[in-house]
């Protein structure tokens, strides 16, 4: 059986993991191999929904070997979904050093393999006191799929933020212009003009990524400029990327203790205690190089290099700051559930 869900097609494997099921499947995948041609499928998933797993290592070893191998040969991606904490324990030790990605659901499978299926659901509120920088920003976020709200003045903003009719909302994107006239002032941002109006790309995903994993409302609430925040009442872990290219600066999430949990358990399946610091910076930084692998994509899909460095976590903000320096950036509100974490990008 398989269904088609946007670019992807999605195949079941049925039954107990054996030789015989693992030959089925393969099958089942060359079956298709003109359909993948002919309508460009982009990859194929391979839903470990309700299959029963016997511990037979070997079997499930040869069944990473024979999709790794179609992989190759077929030039696709192929990934294996809806499994048990069980096989992923399992699956995460063999699939090292092969093609096969593992992703707990067909929703996540679409953000990170054809993310614009989840931007076409997608609506952003516009307002830019620059009516025509407004313009041009609603016309970009309209090429890559979005809804855009435009509001015509700062009264129609003011009335449709409280809505919930959007995902996102995005206003005075021409901080650049308006706060580098002065560079003695202690407010000045000294972010690039291409820095700037790339921010929402930054945000945008790693929304997407939170609203996919956890299932829960993700949104901006506001936004700032100022150095990091280092006076958050609440333990927090920090994950910073720097980045590279045709784009310089810092990226950096800081996740409220909770929030950080919430989002680990639902990436890895599996319950994260508290007081395992560890296992929550290590978590926290394999999520962020999910997200900074997505946001790597859409700048390529806008001709845009950028090269980001793997994350560095923390547990305290101040050792987070003194990695990223004082510098002003954009301090960005956020809330999952109404829950708060935050965004910080700064040069």
């Amino acid at each position: 059986m398989h269904t088609k869900n946007s670019d992807l097609i999605m195949v079941s494997y049925n039954g107990v993991i054996q030789d015989r099921s693992n030959r089925l499947l393969e099958s089942s995948i060359i079956s298709k191999k003109d359909m993948i041609k002919d309508k460009k499928i982009k990859g194929i998933l391979v839903s470990l929904k309700g299959v029963v797993y016997e511990g037979d290592s070997v079997i499930l070893k040869m069944l990473v070997k024979r999709l790794n191998i179609l992989s190759q040969n077929m030039g696709i991606s192929i990934s294996l979904i809806d499994y048990s904490m069980e096989l992923y324990r399992l699956f995460k030790k063999e699939i090292k050093n092969t093609k096969i990605r593992l992703f707990k659901n067909i929703n996540v499978a679409n953000l990170f393999l054809d993310p614009k299926a989840f931007k076409e659901g997608m609506c952003v509120l516009v307002y830019d006191d620059d009516e025509q920088n407004s313009k041009n920003l609603s016309s970009e976020l309209s090429k890559y799929g979005y809804t855009v709200i435009r509001a015509k003045d700062s009264k129609e903003f003011q009335e449709r933020m409280h809505e919930e009719a959007h995902d996102i909302i995005i206003t005075q994107s021409a901080l650049n212009e308006k706060l580098n006239s002065s560079k003695s002032s202690k407010n000045a941002l000294r972010l690039s003009k291409m820095l700037i109006s790339n921010l929402p790309v930054f945000m945008d995903t790693a929304v997407e990524t939170l609203v996919s994993f956890t299932g829960l409302k993700a949104e901006k609430s506001a936004h700032s400029i100022k150095g990091f925040d280092t006076s958050l009442d609440v333990d927090n872990i920090c994950a910073v990327m720097h980045f590279k290219g045709d784009l310089e600066g810092f990226f950096t999430l800081v996740f409220p203790e909770d929030i950080a949990i919430i989002a680990l358990e639902s990436l890895l399946g599996e319950t994260v205690l508290l007081s395992d610091v560890e296992t929550l910076k290590d978590g926290v930084g394999e999520f962020c190089n999910i997200i900074t692998g997505s946001t790597k994509t859409s700048f390529a899909n806008k001709g845009i290099k950028i090269i980001f460095d793997l994350p560095k976590t923390y547990n305290s903000l101040k050792a987070t700051q003194s990695y990223i320096g004082e510098n002003n950036g954009v301090w960005i509100d956020m809330q999952l559930a109404g829950k708060p974490f935050y965004m910080f990008i700064t040069k």
